[in-house]
C-alpha cells in the first residue's frame, strides 16, 4: 500500500516539478520502465491538467490576489526576451522542449495553451519531450550508472 502510495505521490508531483519527481523516482529504486513511465504519465498528466484548468487557476488567482493598477509602460525583461525568443526561433516544439526542465509543467502548459490553440498538437510536442527527457535522464540514471548527486535524499 505504500508503495502505490509513493507511486501516487510521484506521478502527482511530476505533473508539477518534473525534476523533483525524478530525483524521488531515482532515490525510490524504481526499474529504468517504471521509471520512465512514471515521469512522462505524471508529466502528460500535468499538462493535460494545466491545459485546461489552467485558465480557471489563473482567474482564481487573480480574484484573491487581484493586480495592482499597470503604467501605460510595458516591462520587458531577460525572462520575457528569453521566451519571445524561444516561440519565434523555435515555436511550440522549443517550448515543449524546455517545460519538464526549464520552464516546469504548470509554466509550459499554460505558455503553449496561450500561444497556441490545438491542444492535440501540444500534447504531442509534450509527449514527445516528456518522452525525450525521461528516457535520456533515467537512461543515464538506470543504464549508465550516472548518479545525480542524490546524497541528500537519504
Amino acid at each position: 500500500m505504500t508503495n502505490l502510495l509513493s507511486i501516487l505521490a510521484i506521478i502527482g508531483l511530476a505533473g508539477s516539478k518534473y525534476i523533483i519527481a525524478l530525483a524521488l523516482i531515482f532515490a525510490g529504486n524504481f526499474t529504468f520502465l517504471e521509471s520512465i513511465t512514471m515521469a512522462i504519465f505524471g508529466g502528460m498528466l500535468g499538462v493535460v491538467v494545466f491545459a485546461y484548468f489552467g485558465d480557471g487557476l489563473k482567474k482564481g488567482w487573480q480574484y484573491f490576489f487581484p493586480k495592482r493598477p499597470k503604467s501605460d509602460k510595458i516591462h520587458i525583461n531577460r525572462l520575457m526576451r528569453s521566451i519571445v525568443y524561444v516561440r519565434q526561433r523555435y515555436g511550440l516544439a522549443g517550448i515543449a522542449f524546455l517545460t519538464p526542465i526549464i520552464l516546469t509543467v504548470p509554466v509550459g502548459a499554460m505558455l503553449a495553451t496561450s500561444f497556441y490553440k490545438n491542444k492535440l498538437q501540444i500534447f504531442s510536442y509534450m509527449f514527445v519531450a516528456f518522452t525525450f527527457w525521461s528516457v535520456l535522464l533515467c537512461g543515464a540514471y538506470h543504464l549508465l550508472g550516472i548518479d545525480f548527486n542524490l546524497d541528500w535524499m537519504h
